[in-house]
């Protein structure tokens, strides 16, 4: 089965950035970042775990949020349930 994020191959996805290390638009997804490596360190959930929270957005909701949000809803996911 593929998921959303599955674009192999796909076209018309933009260039990748040049910079190296994560890049944060805003505060909020600095701190999301941050709080999604401190649930991986306390044994909270494992990132296989959380790629594959991110992986079952449904397609529609995925590629309408920006990426860092797509994180913060599977974080809150994971950490809600």
């Amino acid at each position: 089965m593929a998921y959303a994020n599955d674009v192999g191959g796909m076209h018309g996805f933009g260039d990748l950035p040049e910079e190296h290390g994560p890049l944060f638009e805003s505060v909020w997804e600095a701190q999301t970042f941050v709080l999604n490596q401190a649930f991986v360190a306390a044994g909270a959930y494992t990132l296989d775990e959380f790629r594959a929270t991110m992986e079952r957005i449904p397609p529609g909701e995925y590629y309408a949020m920006p990426y860092y949000e797509r994180w913060l809803t599977a974080l809150e996911t994971l950490v809600g349930s």
